[in-house]
């Protein structure tokens, strides 16, 4: 890849504290809906992973659909929405995983910290960032 091919720093556009605040804000409000709603992990008590998420996956397959609309409509007001939507979603299927889904989180967000320019690339056609050894097949 030539120099001129390579993607190039660009700063966040929002600062860290009103990112993390706001994250951390639907984090609690997605907590107190199910804990209203009876959606969370108490309803799932004796539930494995697995079975929990198969239980949900449908609401986060609309959401995704509704986002994957919004971008084919040019619809910026949809677009903001429904990838906050994707994200509520989400984040309700940990916290409806239980101390697991916490587990996951911190496994995850340990392992992306992990990752350097000396171990992992970007594919340019798709953007995803991969390792640059041990899993050929995601680069063909």
């Amino acid at each position: 890849m030539s120099v001129a091919d390579q993607p190039r720093y660009a700063p966040n556009t929002v600062g860290e504290e009103e990112f993390v605040q706001a994250v951390s804000d639907m984090a609690r409000e997605v907590w107190d809906f199910h804990n209203r709603w009876g959606f969370g992990s108490g309803h799932f008590k004796d539930a494995t992973p697995a079975s929990i998420i198969d239980r949900r996956k449908a609401i986060l397959a609309e959401e995704v659909r509704e986002l994957a609309e919004a971008v084919d409509d040019n619809d910026t007001t949809g677009v903001l929405n429904e990838a906050a939507d994707v994200l509520f979603v989400a984040i309700g299927h940990v916290e409806a995983l239980g101390v697991d889904g916490l587990d996951g989180v911190r496994y995850v967000t340990a392992k992306n910290a992990r990752k350097t320019e000396e171990t992992h690339a970007i594919r340019q056609d798709t953007g995803k960032l991969l390792p640059k050894e041990g899993k050929p097949h995601k680069w063909e």
